[in-house]
């Protein structure tokens, strides 16, 4: 599925202490565990010390918001992944408002207010509110966007050029029934190009017919699990974007995910790790899955379904289901270590391989997997495994995750969700072909747009010209995309 959403400010998490409910998700707790060895210090400056371009930017924001002017200010350069200035303001002690002003380049990336005024304006009060706040902000770039209402009631200006969306290149504005402008968020993208000459003509695209040649080797044949029953798809595994030139597919983000899965055959080892109280849930930590507790204790808690054993810090966990143990999770037993991982992902899948072969039922000797790096540790792989079933993967609900240190080759994650394979599958022999699969995903709406791609984990200088294609997948029974 494409999507066109950016990262905002000002999410910047500093917790990492987890809870027990967050700990049974799969995917949850990884921003947390990361914050721990990768947040840099942030640095206390004065007003004097912020660099020209951001001080001009935030005097424009006083300009725009007088109310600033009675404030005391605390300023902090956030460096984790870009230089920002995060600058607080405070009446009284009290917040009043926050500005996080790119270093380097002085753009606003987000303002925030401390609002009571949780009523909507009318439309002609937020877009005159919207349009002062815009120009005062970009002056006469703000020519260069198109604006649109929420429904929610935000004012959005959106890039176009050419008649064509810029992806990420937008501000969203929120305004008050007061006509005060109580936030601003800018895309990732805002204002990275304007100059018209980098930005190749509708004309020079493919026409959308020829995308047909670029669109069956992106889709693969397998089950997924429905509500009641299990459906024969045919998945879209890839980007959604294609460059509308070439039709080399194409990522708006620097870690990208792989969609493809790739069989393997394994030996499965028939072993069962059981544990039915604390002391044996730390013994099983350590010496089946060689984690320290560091002289600390599990806690438990039980319900009906699991067994869920927890250290103090909640940064160690252990699961069990009818007494077997089903996941281990552990964020202290990974230190955090600098520069690129130096394992290949050959390795990383053969270090996957060897822990989780013994533990595989005897009939459990096919499955497909998908390895990709951790989105918020590029340094931490995670590899994912799903059935084989009748020669297809069997996607979403049954599967095995396990997280992998690309230094150590070090497991530190094992989650495992086999349950009993479904009793009717659709007949494969009756699905529609490759090609007709893809001519239904092209008659779905098809736009141009404008990315900023990530190449060899670095974003283009210059836009490209692409085609969002529709991700949903098809069913391979009928030919008709599913909503």
């Amino acid at each position: 599925m494409t999507s066109t959403s950016q990262r905002r400010y000002p999410v910047l998490a500093r917790s990492t202490l987890l809870t027990v409910t967050l700990l049974l998700s799969p995917a949850s707790g990884t921003v947390m565990a990361n914050q721990t060895g990768n947040q840099q210090a942030a640095a206390h400056l004065q007003e004097n010390q912020l660099s020209e371009k951001a001080k001009r930017t935030e005097q424009k924001l006083q300009m725009l918001v007088p109310a600033l002017d009675d404030t005391s200010r605390h300023i902090t350069l956030e460096t984790k992944d870009q230089p920002v200035y995060e600058i607080r303001y405070e009446k009284n002690n009290e917040f009043f408002a926050r500005a996080y002003i790119h270093a380097e380049t002085g753009k606003l990336l987000t303002y925030l207010l401390d609002d009571k005024d949780l009523e909507n304006p009318d439309d002609k009060l937020a877009y005159k509110s919207a349009d002062t706040f815009m120009e005062g902000l970009i002056g006469e770039m703000r020519s260069l966007y198109k604006v649109t209402r929420a429904p929610v009631g935000d004012v959005i200006y959106s890039r176009y050029v050419n008649g064509i969306e810029v992806v990420g290149d937008e501000f969203r504005l929120s305004v008050n029934s007061a006509g005060q402008v109580t936030n601003v968020s800018a895309g990732e993208n805002t204002l990275t190009n304007i100059n018209p000459a980098d930005f190749l003509p509708p004309a020079q695209a493919m026409k959308k017919d020829q995308l047909s040649h670029f669109i069956p080797p992106r889709l693969q044949l397998m089950y997924t699990h429905g509500e009641n029953q299990t459906n024969l798809v045919y998945s879209s595994a890839f980007s959604g974007y294609i460059d509308a030139v070439t039709g080399a597919e194409l990522f708006t983000i620097r870690q990208y995910r792989k969609w493809r899965w790739k069989p393997i055959s394994l030996t499965p080892g028939g072993k069962v790790v059981k544990v039915t109280n604390e002391q044996e849930a730390k013994r099983i930590y350590e010496s089946e899955f060689g984690m320290s507790l560091k002289g600390s204790i599990f806690n438990g808690f039980h319900n009906e379904m699991e067994s869920i054993y927890f250290s103090p810090d909640e940064k160690e966990l252990l699961v069990t289901k009818d007494g077997d143990v089903i996941r281990f999770k552990s964020y202290s037993n990974v230190p955090p270590q600098r520069g690129k991982a130096t394992l290949s992902e050959k390795q990383v899948l053969e270090k996957a391989v060897q822990f989780m072969q013994p533990y595989l039922k005897q009939e459990e000797k096919e499955f497909y997997y998908i390895l990709n790096t951790d989105e918020e540790n590029p340094n931490q792989y995670v590899v994912e495994f799903v059935p084989s079933v009748e020669g297809l993967p069997l996607v979403y609900g049954r599967c095995i995750v396990i997280r992998v240190n690309g230094f150590t080759g070090k497991i530190t994650e094992y989650y495992q969700k086999l349950d009993q394979k479904p009793a009717k599958l659709p007949d494969k022999r009756k699905a529609v072909s490759m090609d007709a699969a893809a001519q239904a995903l092209l008659a779905q709406p098809t736009e141009l747009l404008y990315i900023y791609p990530f190449i060899n984990g670095e974003k283009l200088a210059k836009p490209v010209l692409v085609y969002s294609i529709d991700g949903n997948d098809i069913n391979a029974l009928t030919g008709k995309v599913e909503e």
